[in-house]
Formats: structure tokens, sequence, C-alpha cells
């Protein structure tokens, strides 16, 4: 029963890992922010949320209340990180040139704007992804361990 905690946790952890690694990649540096910060590739909740979903799968069959359950909530954060999520972390980003352009216009008196978060949601791919690795990693575990 434990490892319906733990399998999904540890997906996490991984995805996070490549997120960090992408992210030095690209960067040339190592982000401390990419250790906790949310968007980017692959998707971190997908991964998580396919993991419990295959795992359930695994166990208890496709045509078991726990899967259904399982895959029903999976697609609900799926749906919210392409969509809603991602369109708050556009609509961030269109704020935040906003805030940059009357900073330039206007005269604030301690020269100081908040900066909202952009990086908030996923694309498709991103979703893909770590659903994928999710879905591969947890069948690779369970066929090992289980």
């Amino acid at each position: 029963m434990i490892h319906y905690f733990f399998v999904p946790i540890f997906i996490g952890f991984i995805i996070q890992l490549i997120k960090i690694l992408i992210d030095f990649y690209k960067e040339k540096k190592i982000n401390v922010q990419s250790i906790r910060r949310a968007g980017g590739f692959p998707s971190v909740h997908s991964g998580i949320s396919a993991s419990i979903t295959t795992l359930m799968l695994l166990k208890f069959g496709i045509d078991s209340s726990e899967f259904a359950i399982a895959f029903t909530f999976s697609f609900l954060f799926w749906y919210d990180s392409m969509n809603v999520r991602y369109e708050a972390g556009k609509h961030a980003k269109y704020l935040n040139n906003i805030s940059h352009q009357l900073k330039t216009v206007f005269e604030f008196g301690d020269n100081k704007y908040i900066l909202l978060k952009e990086r908030l949601g996923h694309t498709l791919y991103e979703v893909l992804a770590g659903i994928l690795f999710g879905s591969i990693i947890t069948v690779i575990l369970y066929t090992i361990f289980y």
C-alpha cells in the first residue's frame, strides 16, 4: 500500500531534477528557484497524476472504479495546467509588461514594483512528456518491485 505514495513522489522528484538540469542547460548556471518553480518541461503535476493513474490501472484494471477516479482527477490536472494555469501565466506576462512600461513612464516613489510569476502552466508537449515519463517509470518500478 505504501508504494501508492512513494512511487508518485519519487516520479515527481525525478521530474523536478530533470527540469533543473534543463534550466541549467538553458541558462548555463544553477538556478535555485528551479527547485520550487512551477511550469516547464516536463510537467511534474502530470507525471505524478499519471503515476497514480498507472498504479491504479496495473493494480485494479481498466474497468475498476479506482482507475476511473484516478483518471478523472488526472484529466482535471492536465486540463487545468494546459488551460487555466497556462493562460494565467500569459496574463501575468502581459501585466508585467504593462507594469514595466508604466515604471519607465512614471516615477514611482520607491522605484519598486511587483512582478507576477509568468511560469505557471504547461503546453500540451510539457503535459504529454510528464504523462509519458510518469507512466513509463511507474510501469518499470511496478514490474521490478511488485
